[in-house]
């Protein structure tokens, strides 16, 4: 891994960027892009946001309309990529261009190895890639505004879980009182990434409830729902993230895994923990993320994966590992 200032210093040279996040863009994902868009352009910087994904419905933050959409034919030219929250193979349908860009910077905050490009930076410790961003604006001696205060607000309290996760320290309380202190309205940025949904969403979450399970005397809670569960409500998969939360709502849960069959054969897999590695099982998988919130996707029969993983995830629970002599998935 490169350091802190590495990357600060590399930031200094280049002239022209593209900002890119991962596929289907999260709050942080957003903020970070935003807020580093935001910083390098008053720097005097050329920038650009892409996303391979569209922006979900219901974020307002300004800038949001500055992103790019470009599922294909993404071309970065000669400028420099930099990928945030996320390693550059997932970007999504634009990945193989990231990967063969020229410069490529990655700043990330999930535990992985270090991947690729000139410049790699990851901090685990931080509670959400906006968090690096913010500590690059100050290094770089950006001045904050609403924009970027706004932005890089909403990546952190997406990450957080409205500041409930296990990643919500005083520092992090620090950070998001000053960015406050710019003008940011906490209670409409909490309102849209928590508590915005449409009604055919509310009647889906409704359906998705009757579907809950649990196992191993109610430690492990998951819910399962197909394509075609998706297709009969009108929801959009992609915009289900939160989910698992209501997975992991119920007291006794240790492991709470939500299954969504975004596509007819591709299973995005979710995992929500309060203190098992949830990460360890996600990478087993295939996927990857936080300890405690982690997340894979899988190829197949979706009945057949979720049975398949029900008793992967009851055997991690028994024996807090897995026979990796077993494993049928990677």
């Amino acid at each position: 891994m490169n350091t802190f200032q590495e990357l600060v210093s590399y930031l200094r040279k280049k002239d022209n960027y593209i900002l890119v996040g991962h596929e289907h863009p999260d709050p942080d994902s957003l903020g970070s892009m935003l807020g580093l868009y935001f910083g390098l352009k008053k720097m005097g910087k050329t920038c650009r946001l892409v996303s391979a994904d569209p922006i979900p419905p219901y974020l307002s933050w300004p800038g949001l309309e500055q992103i790019e959409h470009i599922p294909t034919d993404f071309d970065p030219g000669d400028s420099c990529v930099i990928v945030l929250d996320c390693e550059p193979q997932r970007t999504g349908s634009i990945a193989s261009k990231v990967q063969k860009a020229e410069c490529l910077i990655n700043i990330d905050h999930h535990e992985r190895g270090r991947g690729i490009g000139q410049i790699v930076y990851v901090d685990p410790g931080a509670a959400a890639t906006s968090v690096i961003v913010y500590r690059l604006l100050l290094a770089l001696e950006i001045p904050l505004d609403l924009r970027i205060a706004t932005a890089l607000y909403g990546g952190i309290i997406g990450d957080t879980g409205g500041f409930r996760h296990a990643n919500t320290t005083s520092g992090v309380f620090k950070i998001a009182a000053e960015l406050v202190e710019y003008g940011v309205k906490p209670a409409p940025l909490a309102r849209e990434i928590f508590s915005s949904q449409t009604y055919d969403f509310m009647r889906f979450l409704g359906f998705a409830l009757t579907r809950l399970q649990i196992a191993a005397e109610g430690k492990l809670v998951w819910i399962a729902v197909s394509y075609d569960d998706f297709h009969d409500f009108k929801v959009v998969p992609e915009q289900t993230d939160h989910l698992v939360n209501f997975a992991r709502m119920v007291d006794t849960a240790e492991i709470a895994m939500v299954f969504r069959e975004i596509k007819p054969g591709e299973i995005r897999l979710g995992f929500r923990a309060n203190q098992v590695d949830v990460g360890y099982l996600a990478r087993y998988l295939g996927g990857g993320g936080h300890k405690l919130a982690s997340g894979a996707t899988l190829l197949g029969n979706f009945e057949q994966i979720v049975l398949r993983v029900v008793e992967l995830a009851k055997e991690y629970l028994n024996a807090g590992e897995i026979d990796e002599r077993n494993n049928q998935f990677t």
